[in-house]
Protein backbone atom coordinates (compact mmCIF):
# COMPACT_ATOMS: atom_id res chain seq x y z
CA UNK A 1 0.00 0.00 0.00
CA UNK A 2 0.72 0.64 -1.05
CA UNK A 3 1.13 4.60 -0.33
CA UNK A 4 1.13 8.44 0.02
CA UNK A 5 -2.42 8.29 -1.61
CA UNK A 6 -4.31 9.50 1.64
CA UNK A 7 -2.06 12.63 3.02
CA UNK A 8 -1.27 13.44 -0.23
CA UNK A 9 -4.78 13.66 -1.42
CA UNK A 10 -4.06 17.60 -0.90
CA UNK A 11 -0.94 18.51 -2.09
CA UNK A 12 -1.92 17.16 -5.64
CA UNK A 13 -4.98 19.60 -5.71
CA UNK A 14 -3.02 22.88 -5.53
CA UNK A 15 -2.30 22.00 -8.82
CA UNK A 16 -5.46 21.37 -10.28
CA UNK A 17 -6.75 24.48 -8.23
CA UNK A 18 -3.79 26.71 -9.68
CA UNK A 19 -4.78 25.59 -13.35
CA UNK A 20 -8.81 25.66 -13.54
CA UNK A 21 -9.71 29.51 -12.15
CA UNK A 22 -13.20 28.49 -12.32
CA UNK A 23 -13.34 25.77 -9.11
CA UNK A 24 -15.38 27.31 -6.48
CA UNK A 25 -13.57 29.34 -4.14
CA UNK A 26 -14.56 26.82 -1.44
CA UNK A 27 -12.41 24.18 -2.90
CA UNK A 28 -9.39 26.71 -3.26
CA UNK A 29 -9.76 27.23 0.37
CA UNK A 30 -9.71 24.04 1.33
CA UNK A 31 -7.63 22.12 -1.02
CA UNK A 32 -6.12 24.94 -2.90
CA UNK A 33 -3.25 26.17 -0.68
CA UNK A 34 0.81 24.74 -0.52
CA UNK A 35 2.59 23.56 2.50
CA UNK A 36 4.29 26.90 4.27
CA UNK A 37 6.63 25.60 6.31
CA UNK A 38 6.35 22.46 8.53
CA UNK A 39 2.86 20.25 9.25
CA UNK A 40 2.18 17.27 11.07
CA UNK A 41 -1.17 15.63 11.54
CA UNK A 42 -1.54 12.61 13.47
CA UNK A 43 -4.74 10.22 14.11
CA UNK A 44 -5.40 6.74 13.62
CA UNK A 45 -7.96 4.07 12.75
CA UNK A 46 -8.95 1.17 11.51
CA UNK A 47 -6.91 -1.02 8.44
CA UNK A 48 -8.07 -4.31 6.63
CA UNK A 49 -4.94 -6.61 5.23
CA UNK A 50 -4.60 -9.56 3.54
CA UNK A 51 -3.33 -11.90 6.41
CA UNK A 52 -0.34 -12.70 4.40
CA UNK A 53 0.43 -11.91 0.80
CA UNK A 54 -1.77 -14.12 -0.89
CA UNK A 55 -4.10 -15.27 1.34
CA UNK A 56 -8.11 -14.77 0.98
CA UNK A 57 -8.45 -13.68 4.78
CA UNK A 58 -8.33 -10.28 5.87
CA UNK A 59 -7.41 -9.16 9.37
CA UNK A 60 -8.28 -6.04 10.91
CA UNK A 61 -5.51 -3.23 12.47
CA UNK A 62 -5.70 -0.14 14.58
CA UNK A 63 -2.99 1.57 12.62
CA UNK A 64 -1.25 5.14 13.09
CA UNK A 65 -1.87 8.26 10.78
CA UNK A 66 1.28 9.73 10.75
CA UNK A 67 1.62 12.49 7.90
CA UNK A 68 3.05 15.85 6.61
CA UNK A 69 6.22 17.66 5.27
CA UNK A 70 7.95 20.84 5.07
CA UNK A 71 7.09 23.47 2.04
CA UNK A 72 7.27 21.28 -0.86
CA UNK A 73 10.36 19.76 -0.92
CA UNK A 74 9.65 16.98 1.91
CA UNK A 75 6.68 14.49 2.33
CA UNK A 76 6.37 12.15 5.12
CA UNK A 77 3.95 9.27 5.88
CA UNK A 78 3.19 6.32 7.83
CA UNK A 79 1.77 4.49 4.56
CA UNK A 80 4.30 5.79 1.99
CA UNK A 81 7.16 6.36 3.47
CA UNK A 82 9.78 9.67 3.37
CA UNK A 83 10.56 11.72 0.97
CA UNK A 84 12.87 14.22 -0.20
CA UNK A 85 12.15 15.90 -3.60
CA UNK A 86 15.73 16.80 -4.23
CA UNK A 87 15.22 18.16 -8.04
CA UNK A 88 12.14 19.97 -8.81
CA UNK A 89 11.68 21.00 -12.83
CA UNK A 90 8.90 22.09 -14.87
CA UNK A 91 6.45 19.57 -12.59
CA UNK A 92 9.05 16.59 -12.35
CA UNK A 93 10.27 15.77 -8.90
CA UNK A 94 13.36 13.37 -8.29
CA UNK A 95 14.95 12.36 -4.75
CA UNK A 96 15.50 9.80 -2.39
CA UNK A 97 13.43 7.87 -0.12
CA UNK A 98 12.43 5.75 2.77
CA UNK A 99 9.55 3.13 3.10
CA UNK A 100 7.89 0.26 5.36
CA UNK A 101 7.58 -2.94 4.36
CA UNK A 102 5.55 -5.45 6.23
CA UNK A 103 6.78 -8.62 7.00
CA UNK A 104 5.15 -12.22 7.72
CA UNK A 105 4.96 -13.98 10.98
CA UNK A 106 3.23 -17.60 11.28
CA UNK A 107 1.05 -16.26 13.52
CA UNK A 108 -0.23 -14.33 10.65
CA UNK A 109 -2.07 -17.93 9.12
CA UNK A 110 -0.85 -21.09 11.52
CA UNK A 111 -2.47 -23.30 8.42
CA UNK A 112 -0.48 -22.03 5.67
CA UNK A 113 2.95 -20.25 7.00
CA UNK A 114 3.53 -23.37 9.64
CA UNK A 115 6.89 -24.20 8.64
CA UNK A 116 7.59 -21.42 6.13
CA UNK A 117 10.04 -18.61 7.57
CA UNK A 118 8.41 -15.56 9.03
CA UNK A 119 10.84 -12.48 8.42
CA UNK A 120 10.09 -9.08 10.06
CA UNK A 121 8.54 -5.64 8.57
CA UNK A 122 11.43 -3.61 7.15
CA UNK A 123 13.26 -0.22 6.13
CA UNK A 124 13.62 0.11 2.19
CA UNK A 125 15.75 2.82 0.82
CA UNK A 126 15.87 3.32 -3.10
CA UNK A 127 14.21 6.69 -5.22
CA UNK A 128 11.37 8.23 -7.00
CA UNK A 129 10.26 10.24 -9.68
CA UNK A 130 7.09 12.37 -9.51
CA UNK A 131 5.30 14.00 -12.38
CA UNK A 132 2.48 16.30 -11.73
CA UNK A 133 0.08 18.25 -14.35
CA UNK A 134 -3.01 19.72 -13.14
CA UNK A 135 -5.02 17.01 -11.66
CA UNK A 136 -2.78 13.93 -12.47
CA UNK A 137 0.20 12.94 -10.47
CA UNK A 138 2.12 9.95 -11.92
CA UNK A 139 5.28 8.30 -10.16
CA UNK A 140 7.57 5.48 -10.40
CA UNK A 141 9.50 4.22 -7.23
CA UNK A 142 12.36 1.86 -6.80
CA UNK A 143 13.30 0.63 -3.40
CA UNK A 144 15.84 -2.16 -1.63
CA UNK A 145 15.48 -4.09 1.67
CA UNK A 146 18.06 -2.48 3.70
CA UNK A 147 17.14 -4.64 6.78
CA UNK A 148 18.10 -7.92 4.94
CA UNK A 149 14.71 -8.62 6.02
CA UNK A 150 13.34 -10.01 2.56
CA UNK A 151 15.85 -8.96 0.96
CA UNK A 152 14.58 -7.83 -2.70
CA UNK A 153 13.51 -4.99 -3.90
CA UNK A 154 10.54 -3.51 -5.57
CA UNK A 155 9.56 -0.74 -8.47
CA UNK A 156 6.37 0.40 -8.07
CA UNK A 157 4.41 2.91 -10.74
CA UNK A 158 0.94 4.37 -10.18
CA UNK A 159 -0.98 7.14 -12.43
CA UNK A 160 -3.45 9.13 -9.96
CA UNK A 161 -6.24 11.39 -10.82
CA UNK A 162 -7.23 13.76 -7.89
CA UNK A 163 -10.72 16.03 -7.86
CA UNK A 164 -11.88 18.12 -5.21
CA UNK A 165 -16.23 18.29 -4.82
CA UNK A 166 -16.83 20.80 -1.96
CA UNK A 167 -15.13 19.68 1.29
CA UNK A 168 -14.13 16.50 0.09
CA UNK A 169 -11.34 15.56 -2.40
CA UNK A 170 -11.60 12.15 -4.11
CA UNK A 171 -8.57 9.87 -5.98
CA UNK A 172 -8.16 7.24 -7.97
CA UNK A 173 -5.81 5.68 -10.18
CA UNK A 174 -4.10 2.60 -11.11
CA UNK A 175 -1.17 0.69 -9.66
CA UNK A 176 1.57 -1.54 -10.45
CA UNK A 177 4.34 -3.28 -8.76
CA UNK A 178 7.21 -5.01 -10.29
CA UNK A 179 9.69 -7.46 -7.66
CA UNK A 180 13.14 -9.35 -7.74
CA UNK A 181 13.57 -13.01 -7.31
CA UNK A 182 14.91 -12.59 -3.69
CA UNK A 183 11.51 -10.72 -3.48
CA UNK A 184 8.98 -13.24 -4.58
CA UNK A 185 10.89 -15.82 -3.24
CA UNK A 186 10.33 -14.55 0.90
CA UNK A 187 7.07 -13.48 -0.05
CA UNK A 188 5.62 -16.35 -2.38
CA UNK A 189 8.66 -19.18 -2.23
CA UNK A 190 8.79 -22.03 -0.73
CA UNK A 191 12.05 -24.15 -0.23
CA UNK A 192 13.12 -27.48 -0.06
CA UNK A 193 13.48 -27.77 3.91
CA UNK A 194 10.36 -25.24 3.79
CA UNK A 195 8.24 -28.16 2.37
CA UNK A 196 9.20 -30.79 4.18
CA UNK A 197 7.72 -29.12 7.37
CA UNK A 198 4.73 -27.49 6.05
CA UNK A 199 1.88 -28.48 3.94
CA UNK A 200 2.65 -26.74 0.83
CA UNK A 201 5.41 -28.63 -2.39
CA UNK A 202 8.34 -26.29 -3.30
CA UNK A 203 8.43 -23.04 -4.92
CA UNK A 204 10.60 -21.17 -6.82
CA UNK A 205 8.70 -18.41 -8.19
CA UNK A 206 11.24 -15.66 -10.24
CA UNK A 207 11.19 -11.57 -10.39
CA UNK A 208 8.78 -9.63 -12.46
CA UNK A 209 5.33 -7.96 -12.44
CA UNK A 210 4.16 -9.20 -9.08
CA UNK A 211 0.73 -7.42 -9.00
CA UNK A 212 -1.44 -4.73 -11.61
CA UNK A 213 -4.61 -2.98 -9.77
CA UNK A 214 -5.99 0.39 -8.79
CA UNK A 215 -6.90 2.57 -5.21
CA UNK A 216 -9.64 4.36 -4.37
CA UNK A 217 -8.58 7.57 -1.86
CA UNK A 218 -11.10 9.97 -0.25
CA UNK A 219 -10.48 13.09 2.09
CA UNK A 220 -12.85 14.99 3.52
CA UNK A 221 -11.95 18.66 5.19
CA UNK A 222 -14.54 18.40 8.46
CA UNK A 223 -13.02 21.22 9.97
CA UNK A 224 -9.69 23.76 9.77
CA UNK A 225 -7.74 20.84 11.56
CA UNK A 226 -9.83 17.86 10.95
CA UNK A 227 -9.63 15.39 8.31
CA UNK A 228 -11.36 11.97 7.80
CA UNK A 229 -9.73 9.95 4.91
CA UNK A 230 -10.13 6.44 3.60
CA UNK A 231 -8.90 4.04 0.81
CA UNK A 232 -9.69 1.09 -0.36
CA UNK A 233 -6.92 -0.64 -2.83
CA UNK A 234 -7.25 -3.48 -5.04
CA UNK A 235 -4.65 -5.71 -6.56
CA UNK A 236 -4.51 -8.73 -8.53
CA UNK A 237 -1.58 -10.75 -8.32
CA UNK A 238 0.07 -11.65 -11.53
CA UNK A 239 2.79 -14.48 -13.17
CA UNK A 240 4.93 -16.32 -10.66
CA UNK A 241 3.27 -14.85 -7.35
CA UNK A 242 0.06 -16.15 -8.42
CA UNK A 243 0.93 -19.50 -9.14
CA UNK A 244 2.52 -19.62 -5.45
CA UNK A 245 1.03 -22.93 -3.06
CA UNK A 246 0.22 -20.19 -0.97
CA UNK A 247 -1.88 -18.52 -3.19
CA UNK A 248 -3.39 -21.37 -5.29
CA UNK A 249 -4.54 -23.17 -1.68
CA UNK A 250 -8.02 -23.06 -1.09
CA UNK A 251 -6.95 -20.00 1.92
CA UNK A 252 -5.38 -17.82 -1.03
CA UNK A 253 -6.27 -16.02 -3.40
CA UNK A 254 -4.90 -13.90 -6.37
CA UNK A 255 -7.78 -11.14 -5.20
CA UNK A 256 -5.86 -8.37 -2.46
CA UNK A 257 -7.91 -6.04 -0.87
CA UNK A 258 -6.59 -3.47 1.43
CA UNK A 259 -8.26 -0.53 2.75
CA UNK A 260 -7.70 1.78 5.80
CA UNK A 261 -10.04 4.77 7.70
CA UNK A 262 -8.68 7.93 9.64
CA UNK A 263 -9.79 10.36 11.56
CA UNK A 264 -6.45 12.88 11.76
CA UNK A 265 -5.69 16.20 13.68
CA UNK A 266 -3.34 18.82 11.89
CA UNK A 267 -0.86 19.91 14.99
CA UNK A 268 0.95 22.29 12.50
Amino acid sequence: MNRMILGSTAAMLCGMVAMAPGLASAEEILFGQERQGFELNLGGGPTFWPAYSGSASTEVRPFPFINGGYGNWLDFDVLDGIRLSALQLHGFSLGPMLRLREGRDTDDSRRNLTGLRSFSDTVEAGGFLAYTAGPLYADVSLTQDVARSHGGAAMEARLLFSAPLGRVAFTVGPEVRVVTRQYAQSYYGISEAEAATSRHAAYSPGGGLERVGGIVAMQWRVTDRWDLQGYVEYARLQNDAARSPLVRTSDGSRDQVQAGLFLSYRLY
